[in-house]
């Protein structure tokens, strides 16, 4: 559930906002003194910016602790690029078919968990602030509303280093599980989405979808279950996390998003059409979703958004060329317009 469902769920106070696209332009004016960045590695200290929405880059982490792929996606992008020769496409294949209604952006993790002795109620996934949080009056009450949704929920959120996580295995919404010497064929042609880990990890039948992207493929009672929330419901159990071994010989992969949070734009999207600014993401607050051990001793990697003066950057290509990007898809209509062009940090 973790914070995303928070911002989504009430936490700040809802604006009286009937147009969402004047909204929007609001929400950009706001943030034109910044720029979109998102780095990843396998802990604070080794982060590096990753091509976002690029499925033949995925950025491959190897730690002590963690070995594999760490693969975001942003629906419409257009901030930094790691190279300015490269950037983003136009449109990213992973929210095609509509499914940009459930994600508006993605962290997907592909790999190997090392660290001996693990159980599935070890490993804890969600947002680590770096200061005390401004939290709205009644935050309390929504902090109390969301542990009856999520009862494997951790919130600290009045300490000087916040947090909000869950256990790994009971909050993403795609999970697959196989044994690392357990491999498939590939289809023909491999799917665009995914294309370079299908091809390095040849995963077995089931763990993928037929578009490339990650399955919900996960044992449960010696059966292999297809269903999500039925995953997230038996893990909520702590007796069933503990006894549920995470083993090095073992891959997992892994998709976590969420319809709400815009990182895009730096708002929150409500069902009902109302566009909200998305609170504690500043230039000085970066929105930042760790995995680690519950207690805290080994962190296996970190996907970090956060703003950067838009004077540190340079844009890949001139205003006047610049074309309107617009997205829409059938039941619900999500429209980006006249986004700024994609950029790049100066030297």
């Amino acid at each position: 559930m973790m914070l995303g469902n928070l911002f989504g769920g009430g936490l700040i106070p809802t604006q009286n906002i009937h147009d969402p696209f004047a909204s929007q332009r609001l929400i950009l004016q706001r943030n034109a003194n910044y720029v979109l960045r998102v780095r990843a590695g396998s802990d604070m200290d080794s982060l590096q910016l990753i091509d976002v929405n690029y499925e033949h880059t995925p950025l491959k982490i190897e730690s002590r602790y963690f070995r594999g792929y760490i693969t975001v996606r942003v629906f419409g992008y257009n901030g930094l690029m790691a190279d300015p020769c490269h950037p983003p496409p136009v449109q990213a294949d992973y929210f095609a078919d509509g499914f940009s209604r459930k994600a508006l952006y993605s962290i997907q993790i592909v790999g190997q968990f090392l660290v001996r002795n693990l159980t599935a109620d070890d490993i804890m996934f969600g947002n680590y602030f770096d200061h005390r949080l401004p939290l709205p009056p009644f935050s309390g009450l929504f902090e109390w509303f969301m542990k009856r949704m999520d009862r494997t929920l951790v919130l600290d959120m009045k300490s000087d280093n916040p947090s909000a996580t869950s256990p790994l295995l009971s909050t993403v919404q795609r999970l697959s599980y196989w044994k690392a010497d357990e491999h498939g064929v590939l289809s023909n042609p491999v799917p665009e989405i995914n294309n370079k880990i299908l091809r390095e990890v040849q995963p077995p039948q089931g763990a993928f979808d037929g578009s490339g992207r990650v399955a919900e493929h996960f044992p449960i009672k010696e059966e292999v279950n297809e269903e999500s929330k039925k995953r997230r419901k038996h893990f909520e159990k702590t007796s069933r996390r503990t006894r549920w071994k995470v083993k090095s010989s073992h891959m997992y992969a892994f998709d976590f998003y969420s319809p709400f949070i815009d990182v895009n734009h730096q708002c929150v999207r409500m069902p009902n059409a109302v566009v909200e600014p998305m609170p504690f993401f500043d230039g000085d607050q970066p929105l930042r979703y760790e995995c680690r051990t519950r207690d805290g001793r080994h962190t296996f990697f970190v996907v970090q958004f956060e703003l950067i003066p838009i004077e540190r950057t340079r844009p890949l290509r001139s205003l006047q060329e610049r074309p309107m990007r617009q997205y829409r898809d059938s039941g619900y209509e999500r429209e980006i317009l006249d986004p700024p062009p994609p950029y790049t940090e100066n030297p």
